[in-house]
Parts: C-alpha cells; sequence; structure tokens
C-alpha cells in the first residue's frame, strides 16, 4: 500500500500529537485497506459491521506496532503521549464508522477496553528489529479468526500472519519513521543546530 508519510512543511517541527494523527490517518487507510484485499483474496464477510469489527482487530494490533516502534525511538512520556493520540484518534474514527453503519452508540468505550486487553496479550509476546515475532501475528490471526472464522473463511489465520500483517507492519514502520523525521530539528554540515 502506498501512504503519504512526509511532512508538507519541512522549516516546522511536528509535535508528538501531530505525529499521532498522522500516523492514525495512516494506520486507518492500512487496516481498511486489509479488509479490502482479504475480500478481494475470497474471504467472506456477513456483514459491514463484521468488517468494522476485524479493522478494529487490525487497529489494536498496529497500535500495538506503533507502541513498540515508539519505545525504541521515543523518550517514556513522548511514548505515552504519542501511544495515547494515536489510540484516541483510532477509537474516534471507529467509532464515527460504527455510527454510520449501526446507528447510535457507544463504540468507543468497547474498543478502548479490547485494546487494554489485547495490550496485556500483546505484552507477552516479542518484536525485535521493528518486526513482531511469530505468536505475535499468530495472536492477530486468532483474533480475526474469533470474529471471521468458520467454513467460508478456514485459512483466515494464516492468510492473516503470512500475507496482510507482514505487509501493514511495513506499511506502518515506513510511515513511523517518515513522519518521525519531521520531529527532528535538522543540523548543519558541521553537526551543530542551525543559526
Amino acid at each position: 500500500m502506498r501512504v503519504r508519510s512526509r511532512w508538507y512543511k519541512k522549516d516546522k517541527s511536528a509535535s508528538i500529537e501531530e505525529i499521532a494523527g498522522a500516523l492514525a490517518f495512516i494506520a486507518w487507510r492500512i487496516a481498511k485497506g486489509t479488509v479490502t484485499k482479504m475480500y478481494n483474496a475470497g474471504f467472506n464477510y456477513r456483514s459491514n459491521v463484521q468488517q468494522l469489527a476485524v479493522i478494529g482487530e487490525i487497529l489494536i494490533f498496529l497500535i500495538q506496532v506503533a507502541d513498540r516502534l515508539a519505545y525504541e525511538e521515543l523518550e517514556e512520556e513522548d511514548r505515552v503521549r504519542f501511544v495515547t493520540e494515536l489510540a484516541r484518534r483510532l477509537a474516534g474514527t471507529l467509532a464515527d464508522n460504527m455510527t454510520d453503519e449501526a446507528g447510535p452508540g457507544d463504540y468507543s468505550g468497547p474498543f478502548v477496553e479490547r485494546l487494554n486487553e489485547r495490550a496485556e496479550a500483546y505484552a507477552e509476546f516479542g518484536f525485535a528489529g521493528g518486526e513482531p515475532s511469530y505468536p505475535f501475528l499468530r495472536y492477530l490471526g486468532t483474533c480475526v479468526d474469533q470474529l471471521m472464522g468458520g467454513q467460508e473463511n478456514k485459512w483466515v489465520i494464516e492468510h492473516v500472519m503470512e500475507v496482510e500483517a507482514p505487509g501493514a507492519v511495513k506499511t506502518l514502520r515506513r510511515a513511523f519513521h517518515n513522519l518521525l523525521e519531521g520531529r527532528k530539528p535538522e543540523v548543519d554540515e558541521e553537526g551543530g543546530m542551525p543559526a
């Protein structure tokens, strides 16, 4: 998936919240694109609400990936602000889409609860060199299978693990690093701050 992940105004430093907001937009596109690719690969959804539930699981996975990337790149206080803002934005976007599809209701609360539950499970899995471990990917596949598994989608775990998740991680990782570059002040040729 091709996404824009560079700052338009290079002379202005981006805040943690701006980076989180931009990455939230990109993560939503990744999750929505993943669901569409799965449908085109022959996986069936019973309804648009089920599609949104799968998008929600993919968003939770992407938030976990972003948190691990932020752990490697940001100070702890900035990391907490970043992940909190990312989750808040994605919860709002998912809630807006659920409202459009299923009518008014509290959709953000259950998403955040599920995010917190899943975060405990994902915390047990390894993540090294910008890549989630096999159990990390398998957990996502299992969560998606719980939402849409069954005879008509019996290979969903393997497909998510081997095809969709690696591509989503690659796109998110590249976007995260590109956006983060906009936060760092430029240095002159001698390594000092510009005048």
